[in-house]
């Protein structure tokens, strides 16, 4: 089944193609579409538009501060949009993180010169499953990306990112003051959304060998988790959806549950690891 690409990443690609192709003509060989869209699961004012711009030759700063000004472009015509993405050769795709040289990103509506992006084992294992070519030429993507690499990347990101997060947390429900009426609602919606789906696209990627997108990830969380998670997980689903609903009365309550639902996904996707050594 073809994926069908949402209007708003089509206009903003769109954009962004003539912006590049007016300030660095001859330059792009091809833009691709990857994350959420590439995996039919984009939400609109929710997703970010990832995207690569494969170029065929190493951009100079001046290229860089045009490359700028096209996403000014971009910005102006279609604002509130959430746009990240890397500038790369095609020799680069696929490569290791250490393998990668720096690379002009753009991220936060700004442009870096000397950036990583996101290009990590998940991304080319997206982009070459799933990859939407949006201008240029198709391109053959002929490395590899082994369940090992994938698994291994995965399991240190959770062992290293997602463990700050937990930890911040529990510090933030531990601190002394902290009540009922002290919680802040938008930060902790926050928190529920990025961290639980965020951690159970790891653990769906640890167990399954896949990559899987956000509310993916819920749904497999519903079917392997323990009830007494699903209204978290339920609520996670809704506020990446931008839906209302909320399915706890209690603030303190539901940090305190998100801190112990992410404790459980972090030691059962560490176990489960050790099991398959």
């Amino acid at each position: 089944m073809a994926t069908i690409i949402p209007e708003v990443v089509d206009k903003s690609m769109r954009k962004l193609c003539e912006s590049l192709q007016f300030r660095i003509p001859d330059t792009v060989v091809s833009i691709y579409v990857y994350g959420s869209t590439a995996l039919n699961a984009f939400i609109e004012g929710s997703s970010d538009i990832d995207f690569l711009v494969f170029v065929n030759r190493t951009l100079t700063p001046s290229d860089i501060r045009l490359i700028s000004e096209a996403h000014e472009d971009v910005e102006q015509t279609l604002s509130g949009l959430d746009i990240m993405g890397a500038y790369i050769r095609q020799e680069d795709v696929g490569k290791s993180v250490g393998e990668i040289p720096l690379v002009p990103t753009y991220f936060d509506k700004k442009m870096q010169s000397d950036g990583n992006g996101d290009l990590n084992p998940v991304t080319w294992w997206i982009l070459k499953r799933h990859g939407i070519c949006v201008y240029g030429q198709q391109l053959s993507f002929n490395y590899e990306i082994s369940s090992n690499e994938l698994i291994k990347y995965v399991i240190n990101n959770m062992n290293s990112y997602w463990i700050g997060w937990i930890d911040r947390l529990e510090k933030n429900l531990n601190s002394t003051g902290m009540t009922e009426h002290s919680v802040p609602l938008e930060q902790l919606d926050f928190a529920v959304e990025w961290c639980t789906l965020g951690m159970l696209r790891q653990f769906y990627t640890i167990r399954e060998h896949e990559v899987t997108s956000k509310i993916g990830a819920g749904q497999y969380g519903l079917t392997q988790l323990p009830e007494r998670w699903h209204g978290l997980i339920r609520e996670a689903i809704a506020i990446k959806r931008r839906e209302k609903s909320r399915e706890y009365p209690s603030q303190l309550k539901r940090l305190n549950d998100l801190v112990e639902l992410l404790r459980l996904v972090h030691t059962e996707s560490n176990l489960f690891l050790q099991k398959l050594n």
